[in-house]
Parts: structure tokens; C-alpha cells; sequence
């Protein structure tokens, strides 16, 4: 009787390449140096794992540390309502960041404060932080960027305005131009009197020769421009203030919003606004060297940065706005040029973060 072959009999096999398999088979049975060599291979990622977590642990402390000195940053200028000369105090955040957290590996520092709004001082700031262990994981893990940011509210300031140092009025103009001031508020736009109180005369263009006191605007009240024009009456006194006689009345009712002075005109495209550095700046036109646009039909500019105090703002006024008579638009019949006021703050005052 044939004898059958075991299935895993190999018949005429060489015998180096049994003796190979051979001790292969042998070489997996063996268990005693297995121990060693998956303790090895699992020892780096649990090595560069933890390294991980040191890194990110690192990363929160400085971004922990950041954080801290934007606080006190902001809180320390709005406390103090510093809307001048806190750009040295931001300065200085750098170099106390660098000598604080240099060791830990931070480079590329900047730091930025800005007023934004009349009641919001906020500071940023951004580090880059070196990884130690993160890299072996993955190339885009060489550094991390560290950012913080607060914001730190003041109670309601106050806005104080000296006396105008520009208020000129077009003497050859058909029309009778009166320019006034008066305080705003718009929490009570819905009373009589529409919110506006205060109404103090500065000018006109009939030579009249006026003494006054600019007003005193309480919390929560802006002060605003008001512009009357009596048509075809400059040189017709008794129409300037004859009820009957064709006038017409703009207001500015001014709002502060993020630290910038906002109008409502009702529409209206009378009034052209430009802040400027410095008071030559305003009392000058681009052609000569200052920020004052010049020219007729054109569109009003719009003054979009804060008026900080120092700096000064100009009003160009139309005095017949476009639609409602005939106007050439070169915003410069009436001018008014004023120093941007200065904040106080009376009584008790909060200071709070806000993030």
C-alpha cells in the first residue's frame, strides 16, 4: 500500500534551507530577550509623549503668565484714564515678558494697546515659544504662537472742550449761517427738548462779535454742533431770526462709538470731519502741506480715527446740503477747528475686565 506524505512534508527540500527554517521557527519560540526589545521600541513614544505634554504644559504657564500682565496693563490705564501716554507703559510689557519667560523660550515678542472706545482700553500681545519635544512628533511643532488679549471698562468719562481755535464763517455767502454748540444725550432724544441742552452761539457770518462759554457736558452727554441757515439773509438783519423767514436747522447729535465720533444729520451730507496730528495740520489744505481736502463737487471725507486728546478736529461745513438748494459741495463755508477734549472722571469710578 502507497503511504501519503504529511501535508507539511516537503519532499527533495534543500537541506541549508530546512535547517534555515529551522531555526527561524526556534529563534520565534524563544521568548527570553523578547522583554528587552518591546521595552525599547515602546520607550521612545512614551518618551517624546511626555515631552509632549511638558511642552503644552509649558505653553499654558507662559500663556497663563501672558494673560496676567495684559490684565494689569489694562486695568492700570483705564484706572488711571491714561489716553496719552500709555503707549510707554505697553512699551514696557515687552521687555517684562522677555525677562520673565526668555528662559522658558519665548522670542518675538509684541505688545499693543489701544483706546477703543471712550470707556475701553485693550491690550494684545503674541510670543513665540520655542518646542522642545513636540518637533520629534511633527515638523509643524517647532514653535507655538502665545497670544493674549483683555479689555479693561472704565466708568462713563466726561468730555471737556476748551473754546474753539478755529470758528470762521463765510462772510460772502448769500445765505445767514449761525454756528452753535450744545450737549447730547441720547438717552433722552425722545424728550422735549430732544436730548440737546446747553445751546451756546459761537459764530456767524454777519460780524456779529460773540462772548461765550463753551459748555460743560455731563456723564453720558457729547457735545454737539448745530447749524442754522436763513436763506438769501446774510445782509438782511432783521430776517436772521424772523421765524417767518425760510431757515432751515442741522444737528449733530454726536454719539461716541468705539471711540469715534458718529452723526446723525438726518441723512444730510453737510458736514465734512478730518482729525489731524496737529492744529497747522487742520488750519492748512493738502496742497499746502496740511489734511484739509479742497475742491468743489465732491463727496465729505469722514474722520474715522479716535479724537484722543492733543490731536484736533476740523468740521467743514455745507451750508446748504446737497438736495435742499443749490450748492457747490466744497465743505468750507462754514470752518470750526477744536482740540480734542480732555477726559476727567468724577466720583466713584469702576474698573473691570471684560474678555
Amino acid at each position: 500500500m502507497m503511504k501519503l506524505a504529511s501535508p507539511t512534508a516537503r519532499p527533495n527540500a534543500h537541506p541549508l534551507r530546512a535547517r534555515a527554517l529551522e531555526t527561524a521557527r526556534s529563534f520565534a519560540a524563544d521568548r527570553g530577550g523578547n522583554t528587552a526589545m518591546i521595552f525599547a521600541l515602546a520607550a521612545l513614544p512614551i518618551f517624546y509623549s511626555t515631552g509632549a505634554v511638558v511642552d503644552y504644559t509649558r505653553m499654558l504657564r507662559v500663556q497663563a503668565g501672558l494673560q496676567e500682565q495684559m490684565d494689569g496693563s489694562a486695568l492700570s490705564v483705564a484706572a488711571a484714564y491714561d489716553t496719552a501716554n500709555y503707549e510707554k507703559q505697553v512699551d514696557n510689557l515687552k521687555s517684562v515678558i522677555l525677562a520673565e519667560y526668555g528662559d522658558e523660550g519665548v522670542t518675538d515678542v509684541t505688545v499693543q494697546g489701544q483706546w477703543i472706545s471712550g470707556v475701553d482700553f485693550q491690550v494684545t500681545a503674541t510670543a513665540t515659544l520655542k518646542m522642545y519635544f513636540m518637533p520629534a512628533l511633527s515638523d509643524l511643532a517647532k514653535t507655538n504662537v502665545v497670544a493674549a488679549k483683555t479689555v479693561a471698562r472704565t466708568s462713563t468719562p466726561t468730555y471737556v472742550y476748551k473754546d474753539p481755535d478755529l470758528s470762521q464763517l463765510d462772510p460772502e455767502a448769500g445765505d445767514y449761517n449761525r454756528m452753535g454748540v450744545y450737549c447730547y444725550d441720547a438717552t433722552k432724544s425722545k424728550e422735549a427738548d430732544k436730548g440737546r441742552s446747553e445751546i451756546v452761539w459761537i459764530a456767524d457770518n454777519g460780524g456779529t462779535k460773540y462772548t461765550f462759554t463753551m459748555p460743560t457736558c455731563g456723564k453720558g452727554e457729547t457735545m454737539s454742533y448745530m447749524l442754522k441757515n436763513v436763506r438769501s439773509a446774510r445782509t438782511t438783519k432783521s430776517k436772521w431770526d424772523d421765524p417767518k423767514a425760510e431757515q432751515y436747522y442741522y444737528y449733530t447729535d454726536t454719539k461716541i462709538n468705539l471711540g469715534v465720533e458718529t452723526y446723525d444729520l438726518g441723512g444730510w451730507q453737510i458736514l465734512e470731519t478730518v482729525l489731524c496730528d496737529t492744529k497747522d495740520a487742520c488750519l492748512k489744505t493738502k496742497s499746502k502741506g496740511g489734511s484739509i481736502p479742497f475742491g468743489k463737487e465732491r463727496t465729505p471725507e469722514k474722520a474715522t480715527g479716535m479724537c484722543q486728546p492733543g490731536k484736533y478736529m476740523y468740521y467743514g461745513w455745507e451750508d446748504r446740503p446737497p438736495g435742499n438748494g443749490w450748492t457747490d459741495k466744497d465743505y468750507d463755508d462754514i470752518r470750526v477747528v477744536i482740540e480734542c477734549p480732555n477726559v476727567t472722571s468724577s466720583g466713584d469710578k469702576t474698573v473691570f475686565l471684560l474678555r
